[in-house]
């Protein structure tokens, strides 16, 4: 039998060099874990909330060249100076993507009325079902969609009030579909 005492101090030899042998590995692995963590979260776009969604879709800026002008000094010779004008591009209806969701719990109400919409030449999204009840049907617009929202309420009749966008919309974040403009379709349209 071996005699074993506990003297409180760290274990000293082979044992104490295993020890910092698997001291040093697991810290190694935990680095690594967390480098490898951070790279693939810099390689990965973030999911798409909610809150992206009410804010309507990404307008992108455009930036003219600097323009160099060449004014004279006082000596004679010329000198130049340069502007630079950044502008954003209003969005445009045909750019409206429409989601008809389905909040009279009736079957079909969506994709007839999705139906109607593509006729009407709309860009139409799959249909979905609201995460709402509602008595009458609304079209919400996401930033600089109101004029695509009223075209689609004026397609019905009776016509459907026309909001901005609530936040959080009223479908699931998996039926957004990047829609900008949204018809929840209450009993009223579903006849």
């Amino acid at each position: 039998m071996s005699d074993v005492r506990d003297t409180g101090e760290p274990p000293q030899g082979p044992t104490a060099s295993r020890m910092g042998a698997t001291s040093a590995r697991g810290i190694a692995l935990l680095v690594g874990a967390v480098v490898l963590g951070i790279v693939l979260l810099r390689a990965t776009e973030p999911p798409s909330s909610l809150a992206d969604a009410s804010e309507g879709p990404v307008q992108e800026g455009t930036t003219t060249a600097p323009s160099t002008t060449e004014e004279p000094a006082d000596d004679g010779s010329t000198t130049s100076s340069s502007s630079s004008t950044t502008t954003e591009e209003p969005a445009e209806e045909d750019a409206a993507l429409v989601l008809v969701a389905n909040a009279a719990n009736q079957a079909g109400v969506a994709g007839r009325l999705s139906g109607i919409l593509e006729t009407a030449d709309f860009t139409v999204a799959d249909p979905a079902n609201a995460t709402v009840d509602v008595s009458t049907s609304t079209v919400y617009f996401a930033p600089g969609f109101e004029a695509a929202a009223a075209d689609v309420a004026d397609l019905f009749d009776p016509h459907p009030a026309v909001e901005a966008m609530p936040d959080p919309p009223p479908v699931a974040a998996g039926d957004l579909s990047g829609a900008n403009v949204i018809l929840v379709a209450g009993p009223d349209l579903a006849g």
